[in-house]
C-alpha cells in the first residue's frame, strides 16, 4: 500500500535535489541520440574525463570522490552480475562504484532494467567520452571501462515482472525508492535473488535486511540513507 504521507515527503526530497543540483549546475543535461558504429572493445580507450563529467550534475560528482573513504571490498571473485533496476541512461555511476569499491574484480556482467529501452543513447554517450564497444544483435554491448571489462545487457521491462527469475552478485540502485514502494515484498525479493556473499548498494531502504554494513558516507544519497552490505549467508 503507498503511503501518501512517505510519497510527499519524497517529493520534498526530490524538490530539494532538483533545487541543490539548479545551483550546483553549470550547464543542462542533454544528450541526444546518435547513430554510433561499434568499433570493438579496445583496452586502451583514454575516457575523456571532462566528457564524462559533463554527464553529471556538478555536486553529485563531487559527492563521487566521497567513495574515496571507502575501504575497498576484499571480493574473491573476479567476474560479477551487477542488476541495476530502474536504470534509465545512468551507465557511469555503476561503473565508478565497481571500480573504486571491488579492485579485485576484472569482469562485469551489467543487467540494466527500466520500462524504456535506453540502450542506444547509452552508445552514444559511452562514444562520447571515447569509450568504444562491440555489440550483439542490439541487444548486448561491451566495452573496457579502464582496465575492467564490461558487458552490458539491457532488458526493457518492468522489474517486478523479471527480479525472481535473476541472480546476481551486485545490486545497485539509485533514485528509485518511490517505484519500489509500489512493488509488493520488493526488497525482500532483491534481498532472497542476491547471491550469497554478494553486495548490496542502495541510495535507500534495505534497513530489514540481514546484511554485514560498510561503514559509508551518507552524502552519497540524496535522502541521506545510503547503503553498502554484503549478505552474509
Amino acid at each position: 500500500m503507498i503511503n501518501l504521507w512517505d510519497i510527499i515527503g519524497s517529493i520534498k526530497i526530490n524538490l530539494n535535489i532538483i533545487s541543490n543540483n539548479y545551483k550546483n549546475m553549470s550547464k543542462l543535461i542533454i544528450t541526444n541520440e546518435k547513430i554510433v558504429i561499434p568499433k570493438g572493445a579496445n583496452l586502451n580507450n583514454q575516457i575523456d574525463k571532462e566528457k564524462l563529467k559533463e554527464q553529471f550534475f556538478n555536486q553529485d560528482y563531487e559527492n563521487l570522490k566521497l567513495l574515496e573513504l571507502i575501504e575497498p571490498i576484499n571480493y574473491l571473485q573476479e567476474e560479477v552480475t551487477l542488476l541495476y533496476p530502474g536504470c534509465g541512461i545512468d551507465i557511469f555511476s555503476p561503473l565508478i562504484y565497481l571500480e573504486k569499491l571491488l579492485p579485485n574484480v576484472k569482469k562485469a556482467n551489467l543487467i540494466f532494467v527500466d520500462t524504456m529501452s535506453c540502450l542506444g543513447i547509452i552508445k552514444t554517450i559511452i562514444d562520447n567520452v571515447n569509450i568504444t564497444f562491440s555489440e550483439e544483435k542490439n541487444k548486448s554491448i561491451t566495452f573496457y571501462w579502464n582496465k575492467l571489462l564490461i558487458n552490458l545487457k539491457f532488458k526493457e521491462s518492468d522489474i517486478h515482472d523479471l527480479i525472481e527469475q535473476l541472480n546476481y552478485d551486485i545490486y545497485f540502485e539509485r533514485a528509485f525508492r518511490i517505484m519500489k514502494e509500489q512493488l509488493p515484498n520488493y526488497e525482500h525479493l532483491v534481498y532472497k535473488q542476491l547471491n550469497n556473499y554478494g553486495i548490496l548498494i542502495s541510495d535507500s531502504g534495505f534497513k530489514s535486511q540481514e546484511l554485514k554494513k560498510i561503514k559509508v558516507p551518507q552524502e552519497l544519497s540524496a535522502y541521506k540513507e545510503m547503503i553498502i552490505g554484503t549478505k552474509e549467508k
